[in-house]
């Protein structure tokens, strides 16, 4: 028998052993505490650096019509502890010893292998969208046009096959943004001038970003330098703050938690980049419009299995009557926004393999 739900945080990063990649993993399961839905794992997680923790819902109880596998009672799932979107979990899921791998939104074993990511229909997961955070003296009207252009493109497909040809393919992340913004025609007729310094955290999905970021502002004729690959958000907003950089990629919800982490974590977008962006430009910094795609932790399952049990949304879960299998992070038992925000959102119900 396996276990049941499956997704992640958006910081997708399956393979990534970074320090960022840790820090936004605390922040996925963290989001979800109360009435914030989908916050660092680590309560409280002082400086953002959390522990990316994939979490995502289940389904709930009540939507148990008589499920794919047939009718009754929803089964008791299994928790398998593995880690957060990593190898392991990965692995477990490709060699079918889990039904269900708790890995980050962004991804790219997801399209590679043609997986199913459950809908989150009941926002267990709040919103963390990728968004250019830019020193308010560097965010000119032209700067802030061709930078909106790209975010509007970045879609949650684009940004799994971006990250798949970066850490599966072997390509080299710059190539990829080059290559993503000719086939996107960006940044198309817009120009602009100026001087900007763009960095990047050190995980592939920011650097993909932070690469797109730049080829577009470079082709618009801004006189740009690229850091890629600073490090951890300790590290790269001061110098934004100070500007020893200009832009960055960030995400909304995780942005709004580091700066202040008893903040309440709305499930509406605009909100919570309005809360993190009203913070950020107390230190010197604003936000733009977030892109279509986050990084959060989802939950995955292969096709086969999808097709067996009709899974669409985490709530067609609670219809299924087979004992399933889930694989996640260690942690994932005690998190809200993990196995018990996948019991008392949907009603899933959990036993440790």
């Amino acid at each position: 028998m396996t276990l049941a739900p499956c997704p992640a945080r958006s910081l997708a990063r399956v393979p990534h052993d970074s320090v960022l990649s840790n820090e936004r993993q605390t922040v996925m399961m963290q989001v979800r505490s109360g009435s914030r839905r989908r916050r660092p794992l680590a309560v409280g997680a002082a400086l953002g650096l959390c522990v990316a923790m994939v979490l995502s819902g289940c389904t709930s109880s009540k939507s148990s019509k008589a499920a794919t596998s047939t009718g009754g009672a929803a089964a008791t799932f299994h928790f398998k502890p593995l880690d957060s979107g990593g190898p392991l979990t990965v692995d477990a899921l490709k060699q079918k010893s889990i039904d269900i791998a708790v890995l980050f939104s962004v991804d790219g074993h997801i399209p590679a292998y043609h997986w199913v990511v459950l809908q989150d229909d009941k926002h267990l997961q709040a919103p963390d969208h990728f968004v250019p955070a830019i020193r308010t003296s560097a965010a000119t009207p032209a700067v802030t046009k061709v930078l909106d252009a790209v975010s509007a493109k970045i879609t949650p497909d684009a940004i799994q096959n971006m990250v798949k040809s970066v850490v599966i393919d072997g390509q080299d992340a710059d190539a990829v943004a080059k290559d993503w913004l000719q086939t996107n025609k960006l940044p198309g007729d817009l120009t602009a001038t100026g001087n900007i310094k763009v960095g990047s955290a050190n995980f592939p999905e920011s650097q993909i970003v932070g690469d797109l970021y730049y080829e577009a502002l470079k082709s618009a004729g801004v006189t740009v330098e690229n850091k890629p690959n600073i490090g951890a958000r300790e590290v790269y907003l001061p110098a934004l703050e100070n500007g020893s950089l200009d832009l960055v990629p960030e995400f909304t919800a995780t942005l709004l938690t580091f700066l202040d982490p008893k903040a309440t974590v709305s499930q509406d977008l605009a909100t919570v980049t309005a809360d993190a962006k009203k913070l950020a430009e107390a230190k010197g910094f604003t936000l733009l419009t977030p892109a279509p795609a986050d990084d959060v932790n989802v939950y995955v399952v292969r096709s086969d299995t999808a097709s067996k049990y009709g899974l669409k949304t985490i709530s067609d879960l609670a219809k299924v009557k087979d004992e399933l299998t889930m694989g996640g992070p260690p942690e994932c038992p005690t998190r809200e926004p993990c196995l018990l925000g996948l019991e008392k959102v949907y009603g899933l119900k959990f036993k440790q393999s």
